[in-house]
């Protein structure tokens, strides 16, 4: 595996974790706000892919990153599912302080990932 291979892995990896990190950043607000499950899986979507979906649109890439790894949406799709059975489950109540970290890890690696791409 040659440099540019292993950097394209790194950015990938970083991207993925980014997104992650806002889909929880998500879910963690709408589970707050007592949302069923399409308004969760809704709000989710719009957290994890929304900045990403904004940078493709400043940068006229086409098609956006989430159309092109379609795979992304559905396994975000599946966590919210067995998330919201787990949370329902345990009883589990996320606070304010719970969302602080997954958005300020998410946007620093959507900063790293954002930069490489312009």
């Amino acid at each position: 595996m040659n440099a540019a291979d292993s950097a394209g892995l790194l950015l990938s990896g970083i991207e993925v974790a980014g997104t992650l990190a806002f889909a929880l950043s998500g879910f963690i607000e709408a589970t707050r706000k007592r949302m069923d499950i399409v308004g969760v899986a809704a709000v989710t979507f719009f957290a994890a892919f929304g900045g990403g979906t904004l940078r493709d649109l400043l940068l006229d890439q086409r098609p956006f990153f989430w159309v092109r790894h379609v795979n992304w949406l559905w396994g975000l799709l599946l966590l919210c599912a067995a998330a919201m059975l787990f949370m329902r489950n345990r009883h589990f109540e996320p606070t304010e302080r719970a969302i602080q970290w997954p958005d300020a890890l998410g946007l620093g690696l959507f900063t790293a990932v954002g930069v490489d791409r312009a």
